[in-house]
């Protein structure tokens, strides 16, 4: 590691190569029991694939041209595939589906419903209250989401996010 003060010498003012030497930085360790720790459980990358196809599979035994977007627990993008002839639409509202699902643990449709009594939801960055989103669960907790977007309708598009979800209980 480097370190640099006043670029001409290791003290202020002096004169030499600008470089200092630092100590190595000490290792610290900690117990996993530790309580301030937490571990969570994410989906894999082959697992997250295999959903995002199951997804794209079903909407293209339907003639349906979608794009499909996994995201993990964090809501950061794992995978996403844009089906041939999707909209330019379709891929973001994809991701941001699979993002809402996962971060309130429901399907988007059913948070569509909530905008009523709780129309500021819709103001929330990276969010979209519109059917093609689908929370994948372990012991009802979320882990990642599914979202779908490019269908004519938000029920299609959940419908094919539903099938991602179920592949990986195959």
């Amino acid at each position: 590691m480097e370190v640099h003060q006043n670029d001409v010498g290791g003290e202020p003012g002096g004169h030499g190569d600008g470089l200092l030497a630092a100590a190595p930085a000490a290792a610290v360790t900690s117990d996993t029991a530790n309580r301030n720790l937490q571990q969570t459980t994410h989906l894999t990358v082959a697992a997250a694939t295999e959903a995002a196809r199951a997804a794209l599979d079903a909407a293209e035994k339907e003639n349906q041209r979608v794009a499909v977007a996994v995201v993990d627990r964090n809501g950061n993008t794992v995978v996403t595939l844009r089906g041939d002839g999707s909209g330019p639409q379709a891929y973001e509202s994809a991701e941001k589906k699979a993002y809402t699902a996962v971060s309130w643990n429901a399907p988007t449709s059913v948070l569509a419903g909530r905008l009523a009594q709780a129309p500021n939801l819709k103001d929330i960055p990276g969010t979209l209250f519109l059917a093609g989103g689908a929370p994948v669960q372990v012991k009802g907790a979320p882990v990642a989401g599914v979202g779908v977007a490019g269908a004519p309708s938000g029920d299609l598009d959940e419908k094919f996010a539903r099938a991602g979800v179920a592949a990986l209980a195959r």
